[in-house]
């Protein structure tokens, strides 16, 4: 075997490992009955618009990353960008890896000319809800102390900090320094026309305009997920306001980024029940809290990557 493969072996091993043992941290002194008491005591009316929340906050996700993707000046059916994201989505769910951007961008492998342009989407997609990350970080931090929590000082704010300067530098000098790059010859001319084509694609960046309702998406699909949590709290009867659904939504994002285990059950119960132990919610609440807000969260998300296996997509290309 591979030196490369038995690498990526044993850290796959090491991160179902750390999973279970999440896992394992929270369900320890769980009372199975209360569990099932909780699940039948739970408000419908409420549970019915958490669930209607977390369909919203799908469609949201899907319609900014659709935005980004008529910004590159791509033609694609919606029956393709539907399967791609959320095949992308329930590979994310199902498998210890983040290889639902892959998929994503497998989608589109008939056109490779457009491969440069989907990429960027994703990269897009990624530095704005890191962006709405911090913004909720900084939220939540005046109710209450993060720096023990996530070290948000330490590397929440300095990465998005230098994730922005990037991009920025990247959108304002790019064109001009690539335009000094290309007339080097020292590249492929295929490479070249690639880099051409993207760059050109990537100029509505600069538009304002054009960039908002990305940016509304998002403030949108974060505000619905805070949305989520209150609605949830309702359901259960936890008597939680902003602050902590804001810290659940924190914690919980943060702790998936690993992918440490296939649907994420062990980080997603740990660090959704973490979120509220400091606002006197009792274990056996806060667990349920956890299993609820998972099932509810995922199985659409599973749903829709089911249906978009079953769709037939149109070829994608740049109009």
């Amino acid at each position: 075997m591979p030196r490369r493969s038995l690498f990526k072996n044993i850290l796959t091993i090491v991160k179902i490992l750390a999973g279970l043992a999440l896992l394992i941290l929270s369900v320890q002194g769980i009372r199975w009955g209360n569990l099932l008491t909780g699940i039948r005591s739970a408000d419908l009316a409420w549970l019915v618009l958490a669930v209607s929340s977390v369909l919203l906050g799908l469609f949201f996700k899907f319609w900014r990353w659709v935005i980004l993707v008529k910004n590159y000046h791509i033609r694609s059916s919606m029956t393709r960008l539907y399967g791609a994201y959320f095949v992308g989505q329930a590979v994310n769910i199902i498998l210890p890896l983040r290889g639902g951007e892959l998929v994503r961008i497998g989608y589109f492998a008939g056109e490779p000319k457009i491969l440069p342009e989907i990429a960027t989407t994703i990269v897009l997609e990624k530095y704005l809800d890191l962006m709405a990350l911090t913004v909720c970080g900084l939220l939540v931090s005046y109710k209450i102390s993060l720096d023990n929590i996530l070290n948000l000082g330490d590397w929440l704010l300095p990465l998005t900090g230098i994730m922005t300067m990037l991009i920025l530098s990247a959108i304002l000098f790019g064109p001009a320094l690539w335009g000094k790059i290309r007339t080097g010859k020292f590249l492929p001319e295929r490479l070249i026309d690639w880099l051409d084509r993207w760059v050109q694609a990537s100029l509505w960046l600069r538009d304002p305009k054009q960039v908002f309702p990305a940016v509304l998406m998002t403030i949108l699909i974060w505000g619905v997920m805070w949305l989520t949590n209150l609605l949830l709290f309702k359901s259960l009867g936890l008597l939680l306001g902003g602050t902590a659904a804001g810290l659940v939504l924190i914690l919980v994002y943060v702790g998936l980024i690993p992918a440490l285990m296939p649907f994420n059950i062990g980080p997603f119960y740990f660090f959704a029940r973490l979120a509220v132990l400091p606002f006197g919610i009792i274990h056996d609440q806060a667990f349920l809290f956890a299993v609820l807000l998972h099932f509810i969260v995922t199985l659409p998300a599973l749903l829709g990557g089911l249906t978009g296996l079953l769709v037939r997509p149109a070829r994608a290309v740049r109009s």
